[in-house]
């Protein structure tokens, strides 16, 4: 959910949000399902990739 909220906040589709962070548009979608079980390295990207902290990507849950 955390990741949805992110990326519209920026106003990007799920396609514009994987292109801009390296990886397929299903990718995205799945994470964002929970569908998808993603490593340390990848959530790590993806916080850099929204130029925030891990710690900032996980406040609130």
């Amino acid at each position: 959910m955390r990741i949805k909220e992110l990326r519209d906040s920026k106003g990007w589709t799920q396609v514009e949000c994987a292109e801009y962070l390296g990886f397929h548009p299903s990718y995205i979608a799945r994470v964002e399902l929970g569908g998808k079980n993603v490593t340390l390295a990848t959530i790590d990207k993806i916080a850099a990739g929204f130029g925030i902290s891990l710690e900032e990507l996980f406040k609130g849950l």
